[in-house]
């Protein structure tokens, strides 16, 4: 069965997402590695988050209908475990492992903005996907890079738009 693909916008232009431009080249290979690890890993599903939990791309056949719900939660627990990892001085958390009944969650950071999940069966073995998850996270930090890099520039193109929306939100909002 073909992997189900979200994005947050399908339209061919680049893509915003929160501050981050995701155009069509790095949507396509953003989908690559999603479909690299649920091809040789036999996960279900894969989701590519911000930290915040926004939801940059998901690939699968189970994906959630609360999508952005998942991603928040997902980021969430991510940094309640980190947080709490700091609290105990673990200088290097990275990754966070879920074991459960019918299906197993690896996330892992990648750089230091963004998180992939994994959402696998009981029949595949953690070490697999955790050896696939390191193999394509320099791919995906590499692309997410180049599109935070370009979203930078295409923000910084333009402060009169900028500031012609800030005064617009101030008067929508004025009490």
């Amino acid at each position: 069965m073909e992997p189900i693909n979200f994005e947050v916008n399908d339209k061919a232009e680049p893509r915003p997402n929160g501050s981050l431009i995701v155009s069509e080249d790095d949507g396509r290979r953003i989908r690559r590695q999603l479909d690299r690890m649920i091809m040789e890993a036999g996960a279900s599903t894969t989701f590519l988050l911000d930290r915040a939990g926004e939801v940059i791309s998901a690939r699968g056949d189970q994906l959630p209908k609360d999508l952005d719900v998942m991603g928040a939660l997902l980021a969430g627990t991510f940094a309640t475990t980190r947080e709490l990892a700091r609290m105990r001085n673990e200088k290097n958390f990275q990754t966070l492992f879920q074991q459960g009944s019918s299906e197993n969650t690896l996330t892992e950071l990648i750089g230091e903005a963004w998180l992939i999940t994994v959402i696998f069966g009981k029949s595949t073995h953690v070490g697999l996907v955790r050896d696939i998850t390191r193999q394509i996270t320099p791919e995906l930090e590499a692309v997410l890079l180049q599109a935070q890099r370009r979203s930078r520039q295409v923000i910084g193109l333009n402060p009169s738009f900028r500031t012609s929306v800030e005064d617009t939100i101030d008067l929508l909002f004025k009490e």
